[in-house]
């Protein structure tokens, strides 16, 4: 696309981001600045950071999240943060994918009720400022073992074993590459896109309780260990921002970064180094109790935050009708 052709869409982008940071200094949020050359970084065996080597003194990453900072702040008292800034991930190059991305990240103490009730408000405010209605709250929620049962008629298991999710594919004879088969965490992830397209199409959706073994970081729900508290918020078929309630025990937290550094091993991609200052800002967390307070049903608890990451390129998407990520980005990796 020519350059000049993008200037409207990027003017709605300003527009846009103009909105999400009011709605969210309404809030009380404070905005830091992210560092974006890490030491450490997320194992997650689904990321593949870009690594930084200048000597032995300068090796780390580039940020594929500022969660860990914005969680660190969290536990050093800070209530309420927020970044809007660039990550990076190395990955296929797609529409909807560019390994420099815009993401929103906001983290504060207490639940996911407040986190997806402000992640909505952030998303209509970002509609009205570009004068895009969105239909009307409350918005659509459905489980991800719902969603697969709804457009693929698969009734995989509770815990998403592998054995479940092929047994199902074979009984509703859906074809799918033999080489998936074998891997839970990929089979698992090509459903997915399979019914991403039927995502928040009519009403922006809520797809909860993913799998435990697909995040490093979310608690488990209360009623299956095997889920975890976490929630996408998907619009016209774009998964727009991931959020969860982040593990507060810091023995449960190794052994979650653990699982996914073996699953990395296992995919034949290197182990990244872990965070150890977040781990222990983690321990500091769990040993102080906050006072009564409305997002814990009015009781004191230990100290636990819940956050989201939403994808400022994938919400201008959404809300412009763009139908590639490069479209509303000045530059897409493949014009530079």
């Amino acid at each position: 696309m020519p350059l000049i052709n993008k200037k409207p869409r990027l003017l709605q982008r300003q527009n846009i981001v103009r909105a999400v940071r009011a709605a969210l200094d309404e809030r009380g949020y404070l905005e830091v600045p992210a560092s974006l050359l890490i030491r450490c970084t997320n194992p997650d065996a689904f990321l593949t950071p870009f690594e930084v080597s200048a000597d032995e003194k300068f090796q780390g990453y580039l940020a594929t999240s500022t969660e860990f900072q914005l969680l660190r702040l969290n536990a050093a008292g800070y209530e309420r943060v927020y970044t809007l800034t660039s990550n990076f991930r190395f990955g296929d190059l797609s529409r909807t994918h560019n390994p420099e991305f815009t993401m929103l990240e906001w983290e504060a103490l207490g639940g996911m009720k407040q986190i997806e009730q402000e992640a909505e408000e952030i998303v209509q405010a970002a509609a009205e400022s570009i004068g895009v209605k969105i239909t009307a709250m409350p918005w659509q929620k459905i489980s991800v073992r719902e969603a697969l049962k709804k457009y693929l008629n698969l009734e995989v298991a509770q815990d998403f074993s592998l054995t479940s999710m092929v047994e199902e594919i074979k009984k509703a004879s859906l074809e799918v590459p033999q080489k998936f088969l074998d891997d839970r965490g990929v089979l698992f992830s090509w459903l997915i896109d399979k019914i991403s397209p039927n995502l928040g199409v009519e009403v922006p959706t809520w797809v909860t309780e993913w799998p435990i073994f697909q995040t490093s970081m979310a608690e488990p729900m209360k009623d299956n260990p095997e889920a975890a508290d976490r929630s996408e918020l998907y619009i016209a078929g774009l998964e727009i921002a991931n959020g969860f309630a982040t593990v507060s025990d810091i023995e449960k937290q190794k052994a979650l970064f653990a699982a996914q550094q073996k699953m990395r091993i296992a995919d034949g991609k290197k182990p990244v180094i872990v965070d150890e200052k977040y781990l222990n800002d983690l321990t500091v967390m769990n040993k102080v109790s906050d006072p009564p307070s409305p997002s814990f049903g009015g009781h004191s608890r230990t100290l636990y935050a819940s956050g989201m990451a939403l994808g400022v390129d994938r919400l201008v998407m959404a809300l412009t009708g763009a139908s590639e990520i490069s479209e509303v980005m000045a530059f897409g990796w493949e014009e530079l």
